[in-house]
């Protein structure tokens, strides 16, 4: 499904580009490489038009985006903000970009790629949205692939390490089933910038301190198996977090330590935020957990989403559980 064309949606962004010198550049609430990924590779590609935009995130960038100077990049947000043109990655709803959404009432333009299942769009944005395309990163490669073969060797390498963080996180490695001809094409381009991928692997998957990896194990203790094992619960809490020396965004990913386990067919990590709050993680090549997603009011793909309900542990996973049934 493609809301407007890609050259189409070029030629609207290149024109906001031209037009407009305030520009921000935001993702979803809880942003993941992909929505990072692709906010970074924009700011340099605007940088080298000789355009400055702010990348700006609820809270401070995690450490693991080091590799790519993420905390010199990005800002916080903060009430006094305002851009003229905002550009929106990796999300087309404002109720998606969670404490960033004040800043687009004051926009005087609106532009959001995405590749997540059409929802309510922002009123006169102007949105590209390409369900096909495994990553957003790779949707602003695809359209800019050209500019970015033009750019000086340090640019172009910094864009395409961006591009591929994109891809790695929503293919988790090239695991999913979203990975096709297309993404290996994407990937085997992004060589010739002279990236390094197994380096990108180690320091965005694999480069966990001791505490993560326990905090992990106390995850993984906590499985719950349902329906002759086709369905896997597990549960993280803020005691978990707290016992390790962790924050929240050490719940990035958990589901990616049971994928592929024998004769699952949903894995839901249930992630306690605060008290009685829980952010849930769904995953599933046989059922469409955008669907359950979207009834809590979160949403994503129809074969990975994530949303937050309210609730006891207990209240929560008894509700999933039984959406789950209802399409199994």
């Amino acid at each position: 499904m493609r809301i407007r064309e890609l050259v189409i949606m070029k030629q609207h962004f290149n024109a906001a580009i031209s037009k407009y010198d305030s520009i921000g550049i935001i993702t979803h609430k809880t942003p993941d490489g992909d929505g990072l990924g692709a906010s970074l590779a924009m700011q340099e590609l605007l940088a080298c038009r000789s355009k400055k935009a702010d990348v700006i995130l609820e809270e401070p960038i995690p450490v693991v985006y080091d590799f790519l100077d993420g905390e010199r990049r990005t800002i916080v947000f903060s009430e006094n903000l305002r851009y003229d043109l905002l550009i929106i990655l990796d999300c087309h709803e404002k109720e998606r970009v969670g404490r960033c959404e004040p800043l687009i009432p004051f926009s005087q333009k609106v532009i959001s790629f995405d590749h997540h299942i059409l929802g309510e769009m922002i009123p006169d944005s102007e949105t590209y949205i390409d369900t096909d395309t495994v990553s957003v990163g790779a949707i602003l490669f695809k359209m800019f692939e050209n500019e970015i073969d033009a750019l000086p060797p340090e640019s172009a390498q910094y864009l395409a390490k961006a591009v591929y963080t994109s891809i790695l996180n929503d293919t988790d490695n090239f695991l999913n089933t979203n990975v096709d001809a297309e993404t290996f094409a994407i990937c085997s381009k992004l060589m010739k910038y002279d990236i390094q991928p197994g380096m990108i692997t180690e320091m965005f998957l694999l480069s966990k301190p001791a505490n993560e990896m326990r905090f992990v194990g106390e995850v993984l203790s906590s499985i719950q198996t349902y329906d002759n094992d086709t369905v896997l619960f597990m549960n993280s809490t803020l005691d978990m977090l707290q016992r390790n020396g962790l924050d929240l965004k050490a719940n990035n990913k958990l589901t990616r330590w049971v994928k592929g386990t024998k004769n699952m067919k949903v894995i839901v990590s249930f992630q306690e935020v605060s008290k009685n709050r829980y952010r849930l993680s769904l995953r599933s090549n046989y059922v469409d957990v955008n669907k359950i997603a979207t009834k809590y009011g979160g949403g994503g793909h129809k074969k990975a989403s994530g949303c937050e309900i309210k609730g006891s542990l207990d209240t929560v996973k008894q509700a999933i559980l039984e959406d789950i049934r209802e399409q199994l």
